[in-house]
């Protein structure tokens, strides 16, 4: 079988919609912290903004499965797609806004135009997903091409950036250097992306490329030997149990918990203790790592429940590991900043690894047989409890009750 290399690039621009918005105020933090307000208090208001967006996917949902209301899905996609692109515009000249607010002086712009991106950010889950379902099953692969490459993207954005490079005197002061470019500068970067985004999903719409997906055309790009045909037919032979399903989206939510909510949560904890370079090889190589991954599903696609629980547990293992060297921050494990920083990278980059392929498998087996849009909304709607579910845990952790401590930066 053979699939168009054009749409499977434009399904990749399309899908690093899903969270570039949300993730390019993530990447900024360490410049937001410095120039407003909140200061180092602003995370854990960020947080729980995008803890309440995360509400608009359960709403949609009981609009959708609840009261049984039809809503078209190609319209809805457009105007959230807009509205991101607007929300990313604004980001441009409003997120150092501030004004007096409940008795204290608050950057409600950046609230607000957050809380936009983090709404589309969060209902793509059940949104963009089974759109995706009208598609050929290779197509999936590039979407989540896609989600790997909004972290990606932000990311280099902000080492180009240089954010966080500083130097530390003789009295063990850290002395940041000056960006290379502004914040503004960043999110109008991220905005063009964004806009690149609508229009790949404008273009895959217009051109009916989710009805022509599996056609034979003059630039196309080999699928594994397994046909579309076999994978239906071995899906309704093997895995129309409902222990399979119930199996195939619980591990989506545990999996998506640590991914999005455990992982983002410590991961500063667990790498910078080390070194700034820890950091940014951490997270810079787990977000090539991410999009990579999901490759894999091309060349080797495990059906096997046992074995897809296995690999499970090993993400489970190396989300743990990375959450036991952040517990033990300020200290050092085995007491080496060597030994930590390997291990500490090297845990970011198979958990990142392990998280981006299981996702893209599970959400491959749930796409197959019948019902499959259903079965996508349902992927989509456990993709986004489980990393709610995963926020939710750590954010008290982290932020109300302190658990988790920050070493200097110059020691």
């Amino acid at each position: 079988m053979k699939i168009s290399l054009l749409t499977f690039a434009l399904v990749a621009i399309f899908g690093s919609s899903s969270w570039i918005g949300t993730n390019s105020v993530w990447m900024e933090l360490s410049l937001l912290t410095a120039k407003l307000p909140e200061g180092w208090n602003l995370p854990s208001y960020l947080s729980a903004i995008v803890q309440i967006a995360c509400l608009g996917p359960l709403i949609y949902s009981i609009i959708l499965k609840g009261i049984k209301v039809s809503i078209p899905t190609v319209p809805l996609i457009f105007v959230f797609m807009i509205l991101a692109c607007c929300c990313q515009l604004g980001l441009c000249f409003f997120w150092s806004d501030t004004s007096y607010i409940f008795g204290a002086v608050r950057s409600w712009p950046l609230y607000l135009l957050l809380f936009g991106l983090a709404i589309v950010d969060a209902i793509s889950s059940v949104l963009f997903l089974p759109f995706m379902a009208k598609f050929h099953p290779a197509f999936l692969n590039a979407y989540f091409v896609g989600m790997g490459l909004s972290a990606l993207i932000p990311s280099l954005l902000s080492l180009i950036q240089g954010t966080s490079n500083y130097w530390c005197d003789g009295n063990k002061v850290p002395h940041y250097d000056p960006p290379r470019f502004s914040v503004s500068v960043f999110f109008l970067i991220n905005f063009f992306f964004t806009c690149a985004a609508l229009g790949a999903f404008v273009i895959l719409y217009k051109t009916g490329a989710h009805k022509n997906s599996t056609k034979v055309v003059p630039d196309t790009l080999d699928t594994p030997a397994e046909s579309v045909e076999k994978e239906e037919s071995s899906f309704q032979e093997t895995s129309a149990s409902g222990a399979r399903l119930a199996f195939l989206l619980i591990a989506t939510a545990l999996v998506n918990a640590q991914m999005n909510g455990i992982v983002t949560s410590v991961q500063s904890y667990a790498t910078l203790v080390y070194s700034q370079n820890t950091y940014h090889y951490a997270v810079t190589l787990a977000n090539v790592v991410s999009p990579l991954a999901s490759w894999l599903q091309f060349f080797l696609k495990i059906q096997s429940i046992p074995f897809l629980a296995a690999l499970t547990l090993c993400s489970s293992f190396c989300t743990g590991v990375i959450v036991y060297l952040a517990a033990l921050s300020p200290n050092w494990i085995f007491g080496s900043e060597a030994v930590g920083s390997a291990i500490s990278i090297a845990s970011s980059l198979i958990a990142a690894g392990l998280h981006s392929y299981l996702r893209v498998m599970f959400a491959a087996l749930l796409r197959e047989g019948n019902h499959k849009e259903s079965r996508l909304f349902w992927c989509g709607a456990f993709i986004q409890i489980g990393s709610f579910t995963g926020s939710a845990i750590m954010f008290p952790l982290v932020n109300v009750w302190k658990l988790f401590r920050s070493a200097p930066s110059c020691r």
